[in-house]
């Protein structure tokens, strides 16, 4: 699998993460299918599909270009965690974001949570967030694999959230956790709300106050813009 070599993304979940049965599990093949097409999309993966030949349909096979399988591994783990195609891509973008991200799933998962029920394996869930948190180029080095027999995309499903889920299993959601989550759902709206009332002098969630107030602030000018600009 070396050089402009391609391989299919069947293929890819076989040799990376023992998968055979990808077809036949239409949560995950749905969830991957997002996922890759998001990433071809913001260049992450190189466009590598081809047509179905011998069919008069526009369908296309999806392939991935050989050079790109590490930063397939990573981001196929990266979704299992964060579920949002657009996170995953927010990881791979942009390094102040990926180490808040790494800091509430560190929270979340070690922290706050029994690790073993969630399928999770708690030295390689520690080597992976290590990875995460460091600046290691997640298009060559590979993260560390903390899941134990099966991905969370084989039964969360496209718009699954595991660290959602596991937030809203704590006894009480607390502003903090509200804050992050609706900020993972896209809700920048909700996040600035939780994040106004959100008083902690707990330095990692004084981190994503600051930085999610900063993005609802940074959007609101650029509506003010394309307003100015529709006069």
């Amino acid at each position: 699998m070396e050089g402009d070599s391609h391989v299919s993304v069947k293929e890819a979940l076989r040799q990376l993460f023992g998968i055979e049965s990808y077809s036949r599990i239409p949560k995950l093949r749905n969830s991957i299918n997002t996922l890759v097409g998001a990433l071809k999309k913001k260049k992450i993966l190189d466009d590598a599909n081809a047509p179905i030949e011998f069919t008069a349909s526009e369908r296309e096979r999806w392939y991935l270009k050989a050079k790109d399988l590490v930063a397939f591994h990573n981001s196929v783990i990266l979704h299992g965690i964060y579920s949002e195609p657009k996170v995953v891509i927010k990881i791979f973008e942009n390094a102040d974001e990926r180490k808040e991200l790494a800091g509430w799933a560190r929270d979340i998962l070690i922290n706050r949570q029994s690790v073993a029920s969630v399928g999770l394996i708690r030295h390689q869930l520690t080597q992976f967030l290590d990875q995460l948190d460091s600046q290691s180029d997640l298009r060559q080095s590979r993260l560390t694999n903390p899941f134990d027999n099966a991905l969370p995309q084989m039964g969360f499903g496209p718009h699954g959230n595991l660290l959602k889920v596991l937030a809203a299993q704590t006894a009480v959601l607390s502003l903090g956790d509200s804050m992050m989550v609706r900020f993972l759902d896209g809700d920048l709206e909700g996040a600035e709300k939780a994040a106004k009332e959100l008083s902690t002098t707990e330095p990692l969630l004084n981190r994503y106050k600051t930085m999610i107030l900063s993005k609802f602030r940074e959007a609101g000018e650029f509506d003010d813009l394309l307003d100015e600009w529709r006069k």
